[in-house]
């Protein structure tokens, strides 16, 4: 074996016995604990009355392959929202400035128009924004049973 041939073998079972020393261990699984019973229906049921909501309101709940405007294009999405609230209650939620355009936007995005709703009525408990389908479908009261659970 010639000295160069010597040099690359070594350098070759160097490489394999580094990259075998490297092999990536097998990931981890964290164990995940069960959901509490209690809060997974506390949470079923908001989300049952945020469905009802939006089907009062827009006539179905779930994301829309073409965007939703009531009002003569006042209210837009499943949530009926105008620009100038999903703008108001989202700064007040987590301090996000947006444009009227990406209210609009963001309101005929079901996930983040539902999302905005729940703030608004768990948290704030202000249903009175959708006084309508509050009125029919008894919001205050589902959210005060919710709140009993």
């Amino acid at each position: 074996m010639t000295r160069l041939q010597s040099a690359a073998a070594s350098f070759l079972l160097a490489a394999a016995l580094g990259v075998g020393g490297c092999a990536p261990k097998p990931p981890q699984v964290a164990a995940v604990a069960p959901a509490d019973p209690r809060q997974q229906e506390i949470d079923d049921r908001k989300e049952h009355l945020l469905q009802q909501l939006a089907t009062c309101e827009s006539g179905s709940w779930g994301p829309q392959a073409s965007p939703i405007y009531g009002g003569r294009g006042a209210y837009h999405g499943r949530f009926q929202f105008t620009p100038r609230t999903f703008i108001t209650y989202t700064r007040k939620r987590d301090g996000t400035e947006l444009t009227v355009k990406e209210a609009i936007d963001y309101a005929q995005t079901y996930d983040k128009a539902a999302s905005l709703a729940w703030y608004m009525i768990y948290d704030l408990e202000e249903p009175w924004h959708w006084p309508l389908c509050s009125r029919k479908l008894g919001i205050p009261a589902q959210v005060r049973q919710i709140k009993q659970l």
